[in-house]
């Protein structure tokens, strides 16, 4: 029964790849109450960690992966079962996972409409040339003169938002405790 699945699930894997963006639901796996459709399985393809790229070349490295799946899964089902998802420590690691990737979409999306609202003009490039000791001809040096000069603006930009982001927030710092605790944190 076991072969048989594997050959199916490969079977799916070559072909069902290949198909447009509609919603496949069909039930690749049961684990307990968990069942990975198809949709879920491409995920994971798609996702796959590039050290185990290599596994899909074969039959064999293609059951593994799917052994490794399912192996998570039965993984994940024990550490809920124990409760580990609930704990403290557990939650603010993915609260905090959650506020970086929340902060890298936002900065990466800021500083590209930044970047696209930056112009380096040639008289800028021309005065920073001057005043910077260069001794090689400007033509040679200009292309990294106007990179210089737009990471700065850019910069620059990105510094002055979130400066105007915090004058218009309402912030109250208690400094006695913040000090206190900020003293003692090596303690």
């Amino acid at each position: 029964m076991r072969k048989l699945f594997l050959v199916s699930l490969v079977v799916l894997l070559l072909t069902g790849c290949s198909r447009g963006a509609t919603e496949d639901r069909r039930i690749v796996a049961q684990i307990n109450k968990y069942r990975m459709n198809v949709d879920d399985l491409r995920y994971a393809l798609r996702n796959i960690p590039y050290d185990d790229k290599r596994l899909l070349d074969t039959e064999d490295g293609r059951r593994e992966y799917l052994d490794r799946l399912i192996e998570k899964e039965i993984l994940l089902q024990e550490a809920q079962r124990q409760g580990l998802d609930r704990e403290k420590d557990f939650i603010k690691s993915i609260e905090n996972y959650w506020e970086q990737a929340l902060l890298k979409l936002l900065l990466e999306r800021k500083s590209k409409e930044i970047s696209g609202r930056v112009h380096v003009y040639d008289n800028e490039i021309e005065e920073y040339y001057k005043n910077s000791g260069e001794t090689r001809p400007l033509p040679e040096v200009k292309s990294s003169i106007s990179r210089i000069i737009r990471q700065k603006k850019e910069s620059e930009a990105m510094d002055a938002w979130i400066d105007e982001l915090k004058r218009s927030s309402y912030i109250r710092i208690d400094n006695d405790l913040a000090q206190e605790i900020l003293s003692n944190i090596n303690k």
